[in-house]
């Protein structure tokens, strides 16, 4: 696998190092670009990155705003999430296809990823060519089994009340999410409470656009995720209307159950990766 470092710069000037990986073999004619979880760093997708590449990916690895390589560090940095729609996304996909003009972009997102992965293509659809959900649902409070939707609620309101007291959300301090502008949690508070994607500072109806999606969209969630349930990821899927839509609920064998969860499948993604591969013979 080589490894190059891809600096991205974004039209407000916005700067982070993105890490492109490219197979040793012959290469596949598809580049991921990886969006993490919220708070989650690029590099904590590397093993990921590892397997797909060994199959004859690409992959390009990137920080989301205001996460590890991103000059935009919170504090003080204010933005939400149409600043990563609009100019971070952007901007990685721009480098991709200056470094790697012959490769299909397929965005694979994990958690908030997953979100942005589809607002993106709701907003863009001539860049990208399918979209990969994995353990990425809608936080609408009401897509959860009770009690976890109380759960959900509260998380929705203490979030909004520390990100008032703090200036930021410290997600740092509470083990979820990272270092977080309020304008983000703000967009992920909101849509946790009316199940809708509605950005501050938004000229654009996602909502809406998501339902034109005509594009194959891959929705794994995982059994026993208690972050992204097969609830959550259902409510998100469901509003592809249009979409060539591949469900799989995704139960791991006895040997890797105890290691997979949320966070940990990107680290034994093996099993995973059949479903990703099988998707992919059909695009």
């Amino acid at each position: 696998m080589e490894l190059r470092s891809v600096t991205i710069l974004t039209q407000d000037g916005a700067k982070s190092e993105a890490v492109l990986c490219l197979p040793d073999n012959t290469p596949s004619n598809i580049l991921f670009l990886c969006l993490p979880a919220m708070g989650v760093k690029a590099g904590y997708y590397s093993p990921l990155s590892e397997a797909l590449t060994e199959q004859g990916y690409s992959v390009l690895l990137c920080d989301l705003r205001g996460q590890g390589t991103s000059d935009r560090k919170v504090p003080p940095s204010e933005f939400g999430y149409c600043e990563m729609i609009e100019l971070d996304i952007s901007a990685h996909i721009r480098a991709a296809k200056e470094i790697c003009p012959d490769r299909d972009i397929v965005l694979l997102g994990h958690s908030l990823g997953g979100h942005l992965s589809l607002l993106y293509t709701a907003a863009h659809p001539e860049e990208v060519k399918a979209v990969a959900l994995i353990a990425s649902g809608s936080v609408y409070f009401r897509a959860y089994p009770f009690p976890q939707n109380l759960k959900i609620w509260i998380a929705i309101q203490c979030t909004l009340i520390m990100s008032a007291l703090f200036g930021y959300f410290p997600g740092h301090k509470l083990g979820f999410g990272g270092r977080q502008p309020k304008t983000v949690m703000g967009d992920w508070a909101r849509q946790g409470r009316t199940g809708l994607f509605e950005p501050k500072g938004a000229n654009f109806d996602y909502e809406a656009a998501m339902k034109k999606i005509t594009h194959p969209v891959l929705a794994i969630s995982i059994e026993g995720d208690n972050f992204a349930p097969h609830g959550a990821m259902n409510h998100l899927v469901e509003k592809l209307n249009l979409a060539s839509l591949t469900r799989i609920k995704y139960q791991a064998s006895e040997a890797l159950k105890p290691k997979i969860d949320h966070f940990r499948w990107v680290k034994h993604s093996q099993e995973i990766l059949l479903y990703l591969n099988s998707w992919l013979k059909s695009l």
